[in-house]
């Protein structure tokens, strides 16, 4: 669960922002209210939020436009080299 979304905050949020955004995901009632309270735990806490920072805020998407995950890299035999160790053995 990434809190930040729960919350709907951004990554330099205040904790005066952190208890404004619980109340009113609260109110919006899209999380459960298990969900907004751990949310919230999890911003206040200083160790949990560097964490939750580290693992959310990641820029994957140059190293995404590098691989394309889509395309499959299928050789048929034909485009294998043959290995002549065997063809001295024959």
């Amino acid at each position: 669960m990434n809190p930040y979304k729960v919350l709907n905050v951004d990554c330099r949020v205040a904790k005066r922002e952190i208890i404004q955004a619980a109340a009113l995901a609260l109110r919006e009632r899209k999380f459960s209210g298990r969900d907004v309270a751990l949310a919230q735990k999890q911003l206040l806490d200083p160790i949990s939020r560097a964490t939750h920072e580290f693992l959310h805020f990641i820029d994957v998407k140059p190293l995404l436009d590098k691989i394309d995950l889509c395309q499959q890299n299928e050789q048929k035999v034909a485009d294998l080299d043959h290995l002549s160790v065997f063809d001295e053995i024959l």
